[in-house]
């Protein structure tokens, strides 16, 4: 198939070439054809630009320059800073991503168009739900655009040079394709699959956002599709009681039942890869029992300063907003043989793997650095500083620049499991659930003042991260007065840690150009990424306006 969307040039990824009427010759080949762009789905959001704009642009996340490594051209200096422009990589991926699944979606349903699906031995059911998943992705690749562009070309034929339709066309368009096609999808479908519950929460995404990105707030239409899709309109999900449970979906035959959709992995076909190697340390191998070397790039932004003590800043400081009770900010260990763990974070000493027990590290066995600490043991510190260089290191301050080996806390939440018990790089990736659902509830009903109601579905998501002795403490119901609007952007924040969603969140609380640990506070509205020059030379018909400067 050849897929080549005429909004962008997309000759970067080659694809094969083969006419319909050769390519389908039975029920196998439409099912692969049908996977291909979900294949691609799985890269555009869990595989680097599009998961860089999304939170290296925000305030849990960064990528230092660690003295000789990390620098980049300044990229992530850009990112954390707000200072990136239409010539950047990141920006010109932003657009190209979706684009490119978009075009396969388009090639895919034209050919689909054309074919008797019973001369396959399908039916005509089968042709709808196939249509109707296809016209879902394509509305999740445009979430995307109008997410970081606004004003986008829609592309329906992948031949016609198309010019930018405005936000709210965008808006319609995504809206109208989502709504023609949930009837045409099962309840609790196949994972990986969109089905009918995960078009209804696209439909939560567009309808959450809409004030930032039309101009229009649709809150309570937001409100009434996710009390459907919590009441059981769509299929049925309740929250996971183990707080791992999401992201350990998919290890040894587990599906969480949160999980409305996820990527279902398995090493070396569909696998965290990029998300492993962007933020594990050389060494961290050594730990947690695997062969991949890994980049030692992204970490969380520090919540201490060059003298240990914490930022009082509003927003940033993502391992420290934890609470001491929340399980999850426990450092991560696996505690059993066959993949049981705890925690979400790499941080302070690293040890190597117990492979006497096979599980848990050996305490008698440190791992050091190879850079700043060649050598020494290996500490992952919840601050970035070149402590290394002594006080004239530290005179350099605490930046995006002035990182070293051991900067920073590492994010665990999706699990690296042994690889010697099979299990590394073969859990799901959660890119829609329930508990989004709540949260996103939950929001409607506090901006209309419901705070109360508001607590209780928090409460329902974040009841499972601490021990009955520690809960009431915690509970929003219990204190009601603690729910106020900077704390539910910081239980967002926790909630929904490295998912790709904080850039949105920001944005559509007005704290995106806010300041936060190394970012000064944005001269100007960068909500909207500029369109790539790379796209507007591909394209006559596309311009730079009001929305995308």
């Amino acid at each position: 198939m050849l897929v080549a969307p005429a909004c962008t040039d997309l000759t970067e990824e080659a694809f094969d070439v083969l006419p319909a009427d050769t390519y389908y010759q039975d029920d196998n080949s439409i099912i692969a054809a049908l996977i291909r762009p979900y294949e691609h789905a799985q890269w555009c959001g869990w595989n680097g630009d599009r998961w860089i704009l999304s939170e290296l642009t925000s305030d849990n996340f960064v990528w230092t320059q660690k003295g000789k490594h990390g620098w980049d051209g300044g990229a992530w200096v850009r990112m954390h800073n707000h200072t990136w422009n239409a010539d950047d990589d990141r920006v010109y991926g932003g657009w190209t991503g979706p684009y490119q699944g978009i075009g396969q979606c388009n090639v895919l349903l034209k050919d689909f168009e054309a074919l008797n699906f019973t001369d396959f031995d399908l039916t005509d059911t089968d042709k709808a739900q196939y249509t109707a998943e296809l016209r879902t992705l394509r509305a999740w690749f445009y979430l995307f655009l109008i997410d970081y562009f606004r004003s986008v070309p829609i592309s329906t034929d992948n031949e016609t040079i198309q010019a930018k339709s405005s936000p709210q066309e965008v808006f319609s368009y995504i809206e109208t394709e989502l709504t023609e096609s949930i009837s045409g999808l099962p309840k609790n479908g196949s994972v990986g699959r969109w089905d009918q519950a995960g078009a209804a929460a696209l439909m939560v995404r567009l309808y959450l956002n809409a004030e930032k990105w039309i101009g229009k707030p649709m809150y309570n239409e937001c409100a009434q599709v996710a009390q459907d899709i919590i009441d059981g309109k769509y299929g049925t999900y309740t929250i996971d009681p183990d707080y791992r449970g999401p992201f350990r979906s998919g290890i040894k035959g587990y599906r969480s039942p949160e999980n409305i959709f996820e990527f279902p992995h398995a090493r070396n076909i569909y696998d965290f890869g990029w998300m492993y190697n962007s933020m594990m340390h050389y060494q961290e191998r050594y730990a947690l029992d695997n062969d991949w070397g890994g980049w030692n790039g992204i970490h969380l932004t520090p919540s201490r300063d060059l003298n240990g003590d914490l930022y009082n800043d509003e927003l940033g400081m993502p391992y420290e907003n934890f609470a001491d009770g929340d399980k999850r900010k426990q450092a991560f260990r696996t505690t059993a043989p066959g993949g049981e763990y705890e925690g979400f974070f790499l941080v302070g000493q690293q040890y190597e793997f117990d492979y006497a027990n096979n599980y848990g590290f050996d305490s008698t066995k440190l791992i050091n650095g190879t850079e700043e600490y060649n050598g020494e043991p290996l500490r992952f510190v919840d601050q970035v500083g070149r402590f290394s260089e002594g006080a004239e290191g530290l005179a350099k301050g605490s930046h995006v620049i002035t990182g070293e080996e051991n900067s920073g806390v590492r994010l665990v939440k999706f699990p690296w499991l042994p690889l010697s018990q099979e299990l590394f790089q073969n859990n799901s990736a959660p890119e829609i659930r329930l508990a989004e659902i709540y949260y996103s509830l939950a929001e409607c009903k506090f901006r209309e003042g419901d705070v109360a109601t508001a607590a209780q579905l928090l409460d329902a998501v974040q009841e499972r991260n601490f021990m009955p002795e520690t809960w009431p403490a915690n509970s929003y119901t219990s204190n009601l007065d603690m729910l106020t609007e900077a704390e539910f952007v910081k239980s967002l924040g926790r909630e929904f840690l490295g998912e790709r969603h904080r850039r949105t969140d920001l944005i559509r609380w007005n704290r995106f150009g806010n300041a936060w640990w190394d970012k000064p506070l944005d001269a100007e509205d960068m909500s909207v990424f500029p369109i790539p020059n790379r796209a507007i030379n591909a394209n006559p018909k596309l311009n730079q306006n009001d929305e995308n400067l």
